[in-house]
């Protein structure tokens, strides 16, 4: 264990802020800060200039090469107080404008206006990433809620309400994620001693660069879903990551602060999908009709709205079905690394750590062994048929070890399951049923109808499951783990999510 943390930590350090680029964005981000500190605003006196998001969290991660999204993103607040009456968001929206917009430096780089935001987007200079850096105009507002902001949403030239809580977020998140005096100077220090040019003292050093394994983990997890989300749609926020990370960590090491994140995430979604609904705790729910992921902070009269940060998953079903999938391929990469000790097992695409055999390199002899020893349809093969999935394994010795499985297999189960896998992967490959494969399967799916796990794997591969089958599935006493079984990747949305 004491080596995957090393490893790990490493990994994260490679994935971090590096001490010039901070420096560098906390310049612009008080120049911006004194900037809108000296304004004059229509909206209402004393505004409040304060970082939130990945920056403030100690979460921020280096952008992945090749990213649309590959810049760093300076999130800060423009909250305004003593607002002006009657409160207009419109005007509230433009008055943050239009101060930028009276720097000459900041009109240039000014992006058009967004549906929360205005953004200043900074090139990147010497090779090194550049900085977006969001303003989110905000009034100070007059719910009891302590630290709650009325925020601007601007929908087909329509301006509206909306609130936010990003300072008491932070506090929340604060209070999860203790560090003693200690840690944090010998932290402090390690840092100091590397970037002598940069600081002549270690008090220099900014405490935002001093990382727990909470924050670790979250920026590995958010490495991961950004290699894992390139060119694809639907890649989940960070905040709904954070917020659940945060829930269940409790000081553990970076394995099992993952790993809780992946256990918890993965036993709700599969509640769900048994069930159509997620009882209330509190972190992630359903209650038949809505997604929910309230933010942690709040503690509103049932006359307020409670900020949502799964309210998107509620117009398209894609991002919770997006989430849970990428959230089983995090448990895998990590059960992969676990395994081997080899970084690049974690699909990080960074600089690669650790000298053993990657996972992806050693399993395929594995399950050879293991088929030789006509120990068949094991996890190990299995796990085999996802690599294949993920383009990490070719198709051809996985083809030749099912059909291994079909051929050493002696009895009933044993074979029934082996046809099953022997088949799954010829789909998988893309190669698809003959006619008479088909047949075959339905004269299995007759023989097997007894079974809910037969029923299920059949139908999958004939196209024809239905969701009342995987709830089935799941249901069955002596099968565990039904949603990590690769045949249910061949399952549609729709499914799944019905």
């Amino acid at each position: 264990m004491e080596i995957q943390e090393s490893i790990l930590k490493e990994a994260a350090r490679n994935l971090d802020i590096s001490p010039s680029d901070f420096r560098r964005a906390q310049e612009r981000f008080n120049a911006v800060k004194s900037w809108l500190e000296n304004g004059n605003y229509i909206s209402g006196q004393e505004p409040e200039i304060y970082l939130q998001g990945s920056f403030r969290l100690g979460t921020v991660v280096r952008p992945y090469r090749g990213d649309k999204d590959g810049d760093f993103d300076i999130d800060q607040v423009c909250e305004i107080h003593n607002p002006s009456d009657p409160k207009n968001p419109a005007i509230l929206k433009h008055d943050v404008g239009d101060r930028l917009k009276e720097n000459a430096d900041y009109l240039r780089m000014l992006d058009d206006e967004g549906k929360r935001c205005w953004t200043i987007e900074y090139a990147s200079e010497e090779n090194r990433p550049g900085f977006h850096l969001d303003v989110l105009p905000a009034l100070s507002s007059a719910s009891y809620q302590e630290h709650q902001i009325d925020i601007t949403e601007k929908n087909d030239e329509m301006y509206s309400w909306s609130t936010s809580n990003p300072k008491g977020y932070y506090y929340w998140f604060k209070s999860k994620n203790p560090i003693s005096q200690e840690q944090q100077e010998s932290a402090r220090k390690a840092i100091y001693q590397a970037n002598e040019k940069l600081y002549q003292q270690i008090d220099e050093v900014p405490k935002r660069l001093v990382r727990t394994n909470l924050q670790r983990s979250l920026q590995l997890m958010k490495r991961h879903r950004d290699v894992h989300f390139l060119g694809k749609d639907h890649k989940p926020i960070s905040i709904i990551m954070t917020t659940i990370t945060a829930h269940v960590y409790t000081g553990q090491d970076i394995v099992t602060t993952i790993t809780n994140f992946i256990s918890y995430t993965l036993a709700r979604y599969e509640s769900f999908v048994r069930d159509g609904y997620l009882e209330n705790d509190g972190i992630l729910y359903h209650d038949g009709s809505e997604w929910v992921i309230p933010n942690p902070v709040d503690h509103l009269s049932p006359s307020e709205e409670q900020e949502n940060f799964a309210d998107k998953w509620n117009t398209d079903r894609m991002l919770p079905m997006a989430f849970f999938s990428w959230t089983d391929q995090l448990r895998r990469d990590l059960s992969a690394f676990v395994s081997s000790n080899q970084v690049d097992d974690l699909n990080l695409k960074t600089i690669p750590i650790g000298t053993a055999k990657s996972y992806s390199t050693s399993l395929p002899d594995r399950v050879a062994d293991e088929t030789k020893r006509k120990y068949l349809n094991t996890p190990n093969f299995l796990n085999l048929i996802h690599l294949g999935i993920d383009g990490k394994v070719a198709w051809e010795p996985i083809a030749k070890l099912a059909l291994s499985n079909f051929r050493n297999a002696e009895d009933e189960d044993s074979v029934d399951i082996a046809k099953i896998n022997f088949y799954q992967v010829a789909i998988h490959r893309g190669k698809g049923l003959s006619h008479d494969a088909i047949e075959d399967v339905r004269q299995l799916l007759t023989k097997r109808s007894d079974s809910a796990a037969f029923v299920l794997c059949c139908n999958l591969l004939m196209g024809s499951v239905t969701n009342r089958m995987i709830r089935d599935g799941l249901n069955e006493s002596g099968y565990s783990n039904v949603l990590q079984w690769p045949i249910l990747r061949l399952a549609k949305p729709e499914h799944l999510f019905p």
